[in-house]
């Protein structure tokens, strides 16, 4: 049976203030001058990403979350003399992978739950990708610039697929990452992803303080 289920993305204040020994306040403080990166909820609750807790940990030398190494993860297949900044950015995050051809699928070890395809590469819409042979094969497809998708495209046939009109984004993304286990794939679906704030700026290796000094706070 496939699992849907991908391991916590990220973790509350409090979560994270548990993990640390800091006070939440403590903890608040760090995600408003960046030391850890968290976005805000429509309810106005911040979310710790556990990539940043891990980054944060690793660079004071504590044992920090671990993300399983079979943990799901988001391939998006871009056309490779078009690599914009959000794809530059995207590939930084571990959960995501920038493919340029299905031939990259081959080499990838972790179940893949999603894979994101641009719609305005003419090739893809010629024959199908034979996803079966990768890890990709129970993936959820989203043909994202899905105007530019052509009557007849081979990705009409692709199981679990869904269109997705704008242009690939980290709010798209991550709004996918994040809502994964409450959407479902639908054929040929308009995806809606919720709204996601940007993400705060990266700290800097000077503003990262050894949590044991504020575990008084």
């Amino acid at each position: 049976m496939k699992n849907d289920k991908l391991p916590p993305l990220y973790f509350s204040t409090s979560e994270v203030a548990r993990y640390l020994r800091l006070s939440v306040g403590t903890v608040q403080r760090m995600v408003e001058t960046g030391v850890l990166q968290a976005f805000v909820t429509q309810g106005g609750h911040r979310r710790i990403l556990s990539t940043s807790l891990q980054q944060f940990c690793q660079a004071q030398g504590v044992a920090s979350p671990q993300v399983p190494a079979s943990s799901a993860m988001i391939c998006i297949l871009h056309a490779s003399d078009s690599i914009t900044s959000t794809l530059a950015q995207l590939s930084q995050w571990s959960e995501v992978k920038v493919i340029t051809q299905p031939l990259d699928l081959m080499g990838i070890q972790r179940p893949i739950n999603a894979l994101f395809i641009d719609a305005r590469i003419p090739w893809v819409h010629d024959a199908p990708m034979h996803l079966q042979e990768t890890t990709a094969r129970d993936a959820h497809i989203l043909i994202y610039n899905s105007r530019a998708m052509p009557p007849g495209s081979a990705l009409q046939s692709v199981p679990h697929l869904s269109q997705i009109p704008g242009d690939i984004s980290p709010d798209l993304v991550f709004g996918y990452l994040l809502g994964t286990t409450e959407h479902q794939a639908h054929p040929t679906q308009a995806y809606t992803p919720d709204p996601v704030p940007a993400l705060a700026t990266p700290a800097q290796p000077s503003q990262i303080q050894n949590p044991a000094k504020h575990a008084s706070s």
